[in-house]
């Protein structure tokens, strides 16, 4: 389906986001000169694919994907980038928002999904490492992934209350977890949604909002903070 003429934002599903067809013939050989060459460059053993916010899947209108099970769509897609990236002995990270249920958790169609995908869960390989972006609220859907046989990063970005919840959730679930789920539990990470040297600014007190609390560098440093205390007095790490 060719893109308009002029493409506003938000479109008027009030979204954003575009995906690519995965049965199109052509994609891959593209999708995957990419990957590698980026992974070449940086010498990378590692490939975060993204795969998030994918809310045009299995479109009506497409000639390939039309009345095609989203989940299985998402699933094989996941599977092939999986396997393109395992043959040089690398690892495929993604996002896990569309392999929650927006619905039944009520976290909702941007951290979850409402189309289906969430099935997919299911019928992804277990080395694939989920980035659990959970922003706004802490749903502790780390103990999900793991349970469900993944390694899982807690990820967090601008809300330093949330941050702490997760770091206590981190050191908890390690604590409490027998030996098959201690190592799922694989950490947490901080995602900015900038360019570095704004983050760097903030983080180094030069720009105006230095001192404001729901940043990406208040909630980092607390983050540490957090992580630096539960070291002292013996959380497991």
């Amino acid at each position: 389906m060719p893109a308009p003429a002029e493409y506003k934002w938000p479109n008027a599903d009030n979204l954003y986001c575009r995906s690519y067809c995965p049965l199109h013939p052509g994609v891959h050989k593209i999708v995957f000169d990419l990957v590698d060459e980026i992974m070449d460059v940086f010498d990378a053993h590692a490939f975060h694919a993204g795969m998030d916010e994918v809310f045009y899947l299995g479109e009506d209108k497409c000639p390939r994907c039309a009345g095609r099970d989203k989940a299985v769509l998402f699933a094989n897609e996941v599977q092939l980038i999986r396997d393109h990236l395992a043959e040089k002995g690398r690892e495929l990270w993604i996002w896990g928002d569309r392999l929650i249920d927006g619905r039944a958790t009520g976290i909702g169609e941007w951290a979850a999904s409402y189309n289906d995908t969430y099935r997919a869960v299911d019928m992804i390989p277990r080395d694939v490492v989920i980035c659990d972006w959970q922003y706004d609220r802490d749903n502790q859907t780390a103990v999900y992934f793991a349970l469900k046989g993944f390694r899982v990063i807690t990820c967090t970005w601008n809300k330093p209350q949330v941050a702490v919840s997760q770091v206590e959730d981190l050191y908890r679930s390690r604590a409490l977890s027998g030996k098959e789920l201690k190592s799922r539990f694989y950490g947490i990470a901080e995602t900015i949604w900038s360019m570095p040297p704004q983050f760097l600014s903030g983080y180094y007190g030069k720009a105006p909002n230095s001192t404001a609390e729901n940043t990406p560098w208040n909630t980092f440093r607390v983050m540490f903070d957090k992580m630096a205390q539960l070291d002292s007095a013996g959380g497991s790490k």
